[in-house]
């Protein structure tokens, strides 16, 4: 719990690189002395990364964590800190400097596992610096756990959601809207059929959301240039691709007008594979509670794994709640039980050549 304190109160927020790596010198000592081999690099925008390797690395699993968090420095001046009734509070405990917690303590009770430890700093971001080097690792992992807070009651998280990323940009023409409105093209208003077009695309539980827009200079002039911002979710490639076709294919209401659509999928969806349900199988068997699992629309660096074609299990991080809000918190006693329970799986899939078949794991 010390080690929980310590990593709170070192404020870590994604743009903060030197914190971060402050958060990873701790660790990293940490995993050292427990065998690890500790290995430095950077992603493609210079985002820290800390890899540390364990055992022969034949087959390794791959465990993922970041130590980055959404709270701006100053925060804990607000929030620090804090225990009450076996429920620790402060910024970024819940998410994911608990799941880190964790990390450290399964691996420090196990001797020379075949386990590779992946820590970036800009998960928050959406790992954009860091996601090819996930992914190299992903390549030559036999499975992927991430260590991301865990579901409502302590479920796995099994299925996430894809995520695609746009920017639309509309471009009309200026005009004085006394003396030549006619002349004008009206960008914010074509933008506006555009973002009507956009909500359209929304279909079951694949959604399009326009988080923001921008557009003109003044209340009399004819804007000429106009621009949203927005995402879609979706469970499956296929729906990831359909939307993004017809994002790209938006024409302009008005002729005159231009439309202009960049971006997107940004990460493919974490689905639910045979292979997934052998590892929840696994790790039902090795919990000492009635374990659940659960599908999310929230994206995480497992989507990167599982875009790579490893089994992936996501939400192995312990209970609380409060992620990415002022009430965050988590609950003390469920870290040490999650740790263990890494742990056991780690040291049965040691002696497994391969991951288990579905329906062949047996409760102990």
């Amino acid at each position: 719990m010390s080690l929980l304190q310590q990593l709170v109160e070192i404020e870590s927020p994604s743009s903060d690189h030197a914190a971060c790596i402050e958060v990873q010198d701790v660790l990293g000592e940490l995993l050292s002395a427990s065998g690890g081999r500790v290995e430095r690099s950077a992603g493609s925008d210079g985002t820290p990364v800390m890899v540390a390797r364990f055992g022969a690395q034949r087959s390794p699993v791959l465990l993922l964590g970041h130590v980055d968090t959404v709270w701006p420095c100053g925060t804990l001046e607000e929030r620090p800190y804090t225990v009450s009734d076996g429920v620790a509070s402060g910024p970024g405990v819940y998410d994911m400097k608990a799941g880190l917690v964790q990390i450290v303590s399964a691996l420090s009770s196990l001797d020379s596992p075949d386990v590779t430890v992946l820590l970036n700093a800009d998960e928050e971001l959406g790992s954009p610096g860091s996601q090819d080097l996930i992914t190299a690792e992903a390549a030559r992992s036999r499975c992927a756990f991430v260590l991301e807070p865990c579901g409502p009651g302590g479920a796995l998280k099994t299925r996430r959601k894809g995520i695609g990323m746009y920017t639309l940009e509309v471009t009309g023409r200026a005009a004085h809207p006394g003396l030549d409105f006619a002349g004008g093209v009206n960008a914010v208003v074509e933008l506006a059929h555009q973002v009507s077009a956009l909500a359209s695309m929304t279909s079951g539980e694949t959604t399009v959301n326009v988080g923001r827009v921008d557009g003109g200079t003044g209340r009399n002039v004819v804007p000429a240039r106009a621009s949203a911002l927005f995402e879609s979710r979706f469970w499956t490639a296929e729906e990831g691709a359909r939307i993004d076709s017809a994002a790209h294919g938006l024409l302009p209401v008005d002729p005159r007008a231009s439309v202009r659509v960049t971006g997107g999928v940004h990460k493919a969806p974490m689905e639910r594979t045979p292979a997934v349900e052998a590892l929840v199988e696994l790790a039902a068997s090795c919990a000492d509670w009635e374990l659940t699992e659960m599908a999310v629309g929230g994206v995480s660096d497992g989507n990167v794994t599982a875009a790579a074609g490893v089994p992936t299990i996501d939400g192995l991080g312990a209970d609380g709640g409060g992620a990415h809000a002022v009430d965050e918190h988590v609950v003390l006693a469920d870290i040490p039980r999650r740790a263990a329970w890494l742990a056991e799986m780690l040291h049965r899939l040691e002696s497994m050549s391969e991951l288990p078949s579905v329906a062949t794991s047996a409760r102990p």
